[in-house]
């Protein structure tokens, strides 16, 4: 069994960073607690949120295909939930600016656990399309839940505090074995089912906690009371005037190039994920072994988070975004030639891809964060994602189909992009 064999590797992982990580962790300490107001209930329900991703994430593909729906209809519902994340996007920048922050973030977080009942009871496809639907509706909170939680931290704490953010996001993965053992002892089918009902309280426990403590910012107050009823001409010509401004600057255009080539790449990357290690035909390991393979990821997510990041100097952010990019792509080479049953090129995948993320994620998003005026915030990022959705939305479908073609061309695909996203940034973001 995986697990057990594994099992040495992780605690000697975990006893010799436990020295390591001490006098960094320190100043962790010490950084969160300098977060006040809304930062702070945000990043104590973070949890909440990370821990079912994290579940889901390796386990919602592997029960979709179990109810009898194809490579290819699984790669037509992961373009169905862009397109409703594209919608969501268009609507999250100007419903903050109406409603103000909090109201939409407390409205539309709801799609999650929404989502997941509908997921637990679910005997076909049928059930599956709204629970996509409900799921990405939850990115209209995405302009919402950055400003309420961006306001109030100075610029010098941003990169060190999105850190944090990323590293409770895939802290998640800690307790992904709890996950593997629902599988383990009652399979796919009930075993996902338990995850998503016990997923589905966790964040309504979150949901209700951030209604009682978050409070609305005195910017949002003021960009509420400025703003009448919503005019479609009026948003129409907003939104390609913030279009126009993402695209005229030059330096903006790269830098979106670089992510939306990334996301497209993780999207197709982490759409087969699980069903590629769990294909007989492929790497072929047992389902509930998928669980530690995040873990191992999490935890040098974290180690690297918590040792490195906070040493990078502003200056230096578009270096290490690079060796990020490099760092997936290397990662994403080993799927191509994993052998078989064995679970060594995998392992070392998934730690290489830990170190990766840690230096990519935190550092684009603090960049692009102090890139944006303050005021204008909610809407550039609601015009940002849409368009890095927009570019995304084939992902889904084109893995499918390279799935079915053959298998390991998603992840020549996958490398490639990759690359390609470095090349941008080394070329045109870095001069």
């Amino acid at each position: 069994m995986f697990i057990e064999d594994i099992d040495s590797m992780i605690n000697s992982l975990f006893k010799s960073s436990k020295e390591i990580v001490n006098i960094p962790a320190k100043g962790l300490k010490n950084l969160l607690s300098s977060v006040k107001g809304n930062a702070k209930v945000l990043i104590v329900t973070y949890p909440g949120f990370s821990i079912p991703t994290a579940w889901i994430g390796v386990y919602q593909s592997l029960f979709i295909l179990s109810l009898g729906v194809s490579n290819i209809e699984y790669g037509k519902l992961l373009g169905l939930g862009i397109g409703v994340q594209i919608l969501s996007q268009l609507l999250g920048g100007v419903l903050a600016d109406r409603l103000g922050h909090k109201k939409v973030l407390d409205i539309f977080t709801l799609g999650w656990p929404i989502s997941l009942v509908l997921l637990a009871f679910a005997q076909n496809i049928w059930l599956v399309i709204p629970a996509i639907i409900f799921f990405n509706l939850l990115f209209v909170s995405t302009p919402s839940w950055n400003c309420l939680f961006i306001e109030g931290i100075p610029k010098n704490k941003r990169s060190d505090i999105y850190a944090v953010v990323h590293m409770l996001l895939n802290g998640g993965a800690l307790v992904l074995p709890i996950a593997g053992f629902f599988v383990k002892l009652y399979g796919i089918d009930i075993g996902s089912r338990i995850i998503f009902l016990t997923a589905a309280v966790m964040t309504c426990i979150s949901i209700y906690y951030r209604w009682t403590h978050l409070k609305e910012t005195k910017l949002g107050e003021k960009i509420v009371s400025e703003n009448k009823s919503i005019n479609i001409r009026t948003e129409s010509r907003d939104f390609k005037k913030a279009f126009r401004l993402l695209m005229e600057n030059r330096k903006i255009f790269w830098y979106i190039l670089v992510n939306i080539i990334f996301v497209l790449a993780i999207t197709m990357w982490g759409a087969f994920n699980s069903i590629f290690l769990a294909d007989p035909k492929e790497v072929g390991l047992e389902p509930s072994s998928l669980a530690v393979f995040p873990l191992v990821s999490s935890m040098i997510f974290i180690i690297a988070v918590i040792i490195f990041v906070p040493q990078i100097k502003k200056n230096n952010y578009i270096k290490y975004i690079g060796y990020g990019i490099l760092l997936n792509a290397a990662a994403s080479t080993f799927y191509i030639f994993a052998p078989a049953k064995n679970m060594s090129l995998i392992v070392l995948s998934y730690m290489i891809y830990g170190a990766g993320l840690a230096m990519f994620r935190p550092l684009y998003d603090a960049r692009l964060m102090n890139i944006f005026k303050e005021k204008d915030r909610a809407r550039l990022l609601s015009v940002f994602n849409t368009i890095v959705l927009v570019a995304s939305l084939p992902g889904g479908l084109l893995s499918g189909y390279l799935y079915t073609l053959y298998p390991r061309s998603l992840y020549i695909a996958t490398t490639a992009l990759f690359l390609l996203a470095f090349l941008i940034l080394w070329k045109k973001v870095k001069q």
